[in-house]
């Protein structure tokens, strides 16, 4: 349900704006102090009374929102900081008034701020006072006669009154000396406040810490730059719901982090200081609004094929190889089913598993994925019922390897399936299929070669699937493993190609 701001004059709502943030008005809560108790109280009439609408009370506060604009800093003060003019809205509360609003805002923010000046003054000259006087104490006067220690017992010494540290009106007099060391030391301290700020900022998993650096974009993300990475923000940005707790920004990137690093929700939630549940739903709908990119995903057409098509291939085959075939398999958790369980047992990995078909250009970019199959289909099945064949052309050259006996098959479709030599029958390889084997593994390995370089880029291959991310249902008929099999590969296909010209 989108969040509507409640000031009668305005119009904003999250799901229109998202640009801007919401917030909810401040609500008494039984397990707060009576201290706090009593400041939300007072907050929270403050905010009813500047919003003024007779139609919302204290009991229907819950799903009332404030937006953005109507504070001078663009959000709440702190609960503490009554003096602060953003501990309630204040600005564009009535239509017929927002210049003359606004410019008392301005006028409260600029009062707070100097009288926030002269307190920090007032400070600081009380910690200098203090700490002159401190000195003054420590350091004995080197011109003074030393006192004499044997004087007679009937020596009376006379007591110089001690002055009342107390008294506000004592003066120190304060060299040029002094108050250039006192600034030097401010000076010191404003610049290591500054230093530990921009670290403290760094540490933090926000679109500036990312920014003209790398490095970390890519570790945490897979993609090769943080511009990369800001194209692909821009194309989901829309898709993208908005949230108080976290920017649009921090939602990609925690879809980023789970497919790049599978760290567990709990993990994220630390991180970015949320609730797993949040965490899980913006996962959830950060796949889907990711999916989109799956497009890049597609298969090339046949001029784009020959003018990128390496040299080694031409050698071989000329320019007619337009696909390199194989399939991967993920594991997955053991079903309940036994339906279900025996279509996910692979033979082959001894495990349940999820199985793909992968298809790539000669240059390493991935132009084909299947569905996901259950591990028990064989490779001819999964690339005959899927819709493999339908993107080929007469006289296209498939590369693939001994599971895939498709060689009738793309005959039929005016293609050619080469595939390495099978003994079977013979007692041994004639040269020329030796020959022949060697040229096609040598150039077949490619596929090898990406299917390692996604599923190490993207752990989330290499984990074990949960039941719940291979479930359609009526709204969903897409399983969501099938989406994130094909946001990897997207994200992959935006990496510098493995294979070089």
């Amino acid at each position: 349900m989108p969040s509507f701001c409640a000031v009668g004059s305005c119009g904003n709502r999250a799901n229109r704006e998202s640009d801007l943030s919401y917030f909810r008005i401040p609500k008494v809560r039984s397990k707060d102090g009576k201290e706090k108790q009593e400041l939300k109280a007072k907050q929270q009439r403050a905010w009813l009374a500047n919003i003024a609408r007779s139609d919302i009370n204290v009991d229907k506060i819950e799903n009332y929102r404030v937006c953005s604009i109507h504070f001078i800093q663009g959000k709440p003060a702190d609960l503490h900081d009554e003096a602060n003019p953003d501990w309630a809205p204040t600005l564009k509360m009535d239509p017929k008034d927002t210049d003359k609003s606004e410019a008392a805002g301005e006028s409260k923010r600029n009062r707070h701020d100097r009288a926030t000046r002269r307190e920090s003054v007032k400070v600081d000259l009380s910690a200098a006072h203090a700490l002159l006087e401190l000195q003054a104490v420590q350091e004995p006067d080197v011109d003074s006669e030393p006192e004499d220690t044997h004087s007679s017992v009937g020596t009376q010494t006379p007591i110089t009154p001690v002055a009342d540290t107390n008294d506000m009106s004592i003066q120190t007099d304060m060299s040029i000396a002094d108050i250039t060391v006192l600034e030097a030391q401010a000076s010191n301290n404003n610049k290591e406040l500054a230093k530990a700020q921009e670290e403290a900022e760094q540490l933090k998993l926000t679109e500036n810490s990312f920014r003209n650096d790398d490095r970390k974009t890519k570790f945490y993300t897979g993609l090769p730059t943080f511009a990369v990475l800001m194209l692909v923000f821009n194309f989901v940005r829309n898709k993208l719901p908005a949230r108080n707790s976290m920017t649009l920004f921090q939602q990609l990137l925690i879809v980023l982090m789970k497919v790049r690093l599978a760290v567990p929700h709990e993990d994220l939630a630390y991180r970015f200081q949320v609730s797993t549940s949040t965490i899980s739903r913006v996962f959830n709908t950060g796949i889907d609004a990711l999916y989109g990119i799956s497009k890049l995903v597609a298969w090339p057409e046949r001029e784009v094929l020959w003018k990128t098509m390496p040299m080694q291939f031409r050698r071989t085959f000329g320019n007619r190889v337009a696909v390199i075939i194989d399939c991967f398999e993920v594991f997955c958790h053991r079903p309940t089913s036994l339906e279900a369980r025996a279509q996910t047992w692979s033979n082959y990995k001894h495990h349940n598993t999820v199985k793909f078909l992968i298809g790539i250009t000669p240059r390493g970019v991935i132009s084909f994925l299947s569905a996901a199959w259950g591990g028990r289909g064989t490779d001819k099945t999964i690339t005959l019922e899927s819709n493999f064949f339908d993107h080929l052309l007469p006289g296209d050259v498939i590369l693939a390897d001994r599971g895939f006996d498709i060689k009738d098959d793309a005959g039929f479709y005016g293609c050619e399936a080469e595939i390495p030599a099978f003994t079977r029958g013979k007692p041994q390889l004639t040269a020329l299929d030796v020959e022949k084997t060697r040229e096609i593994a040598h150039l077949r390995i490619h596929v090898e070669r990406v299917i390692g370089g996604v599923r190490s880029k993207y752990l989330i291959l290499n984990h074990t699937v949960p039941l719940e991310y291979m479930i359609t249902n009526k709204d969903n008929s897409v399983p969501k493993f099938d989406k994130i099999a094909r946001i990897c590969c997207a994200l992959f296909n935006l990496s510098e190609p493995l294979i070089s010209e």
